[in-house]
């Protein structure tokens, strides 16, 4: 009786949910996890034995490890969309319940958030790149380096296609204070398409002294 009278809201679908859970039933059941990775990089695959699209990509030569958390569909392509385009707060407190740090997880000496342009943030409050990366820094203790910037106001990704795509981040990005001695990183971002802005970031980091750089993206 209690839980009916003080139902709340689930941020994805608007339906009654419980009060103690993030989503309701059916949205949690719409969050689905990959089940089959490369032995090689870690990357989603759709069953093992396939051709790793990764690892035969050049754009990725940069890159040791990719992992993805989710399928970009259903429930979590609704909440990441909340967040970037309607500002929803309800929907980005929500994040921060449904992640789950992989195993894999090495040791690195910094995590690496995929910068948002300075203005398209400040627009939007919450930024689904940095929640998991706070989230992930403060569970494993690892610092987060903050000098990867956007120097561009870029379009959005998703407007373009794969040429035009990478030829929008190009020179998008730059490292200032690079931390010295420090070569191990953790890249974050929020969703993967083609790959072309982790890449890019990737590049620069590398050029700045990097030698291992493992990306960890929320959703695929």
């Amino acid at each position: 009786m209690l839980n009916e009278i003080f139902m709340g809201r689930c941020p994805s679908c608007n339906g009654a949910s419980s009060l103690y859970m993030p989503l309701c039933h059916e949205c949690t059941s719409k969050l689905t996890k990959f089940s089959s990775f490369c032995g090689k990089c870690g990357f989603p695959i759709s069953r093992v034995g396939i051709s790793c699209y990764r690892c035969s990509s050049k754009i990725f030569n940069q890159v040791t490890n990719l992992y993805a958390l989710y399928h970009y569909k259903d429930t979590i392509r609704k909440l990441i969309l909340d967040i970037k385009f309607k500002y929803n707060i309800r929907s980005a407190l929500t994040l921060k319940n449904i992640i789950n740090i992989p195993t894999f997880m090495n040791q690195y000496d910094y995590i690496v958030p995929v910068p948002c342009f300075w203005l398209r943030k400040f627009r939007r409050f919450f930024h689904p790149t940095d929640i998991l990366a706070q989230f992930i820094s403060k569970s494993l203790n690892i610092p987060i380096y903050h000098g990867l910037k956007r120097t561009k106001n870029t379009i959005f990704q998703f407007k373009l296609n794969k040429k035009e795509r990478s030829d929008n981040v190009k020179q998008a990005f730059i490292c200032k204070n690079y931390p010295k001695n420090s070569t191990n990183f953790l890249l974050i971002d929020d969703i993967f398409t083609t790959g072309v802005t982790v890449a890019e970031c990737a590049n620069i980091l590398k050029k700045h002294g990097a030698k291992r750089i493992d990306i960890l993206v929320l959703a695929k």
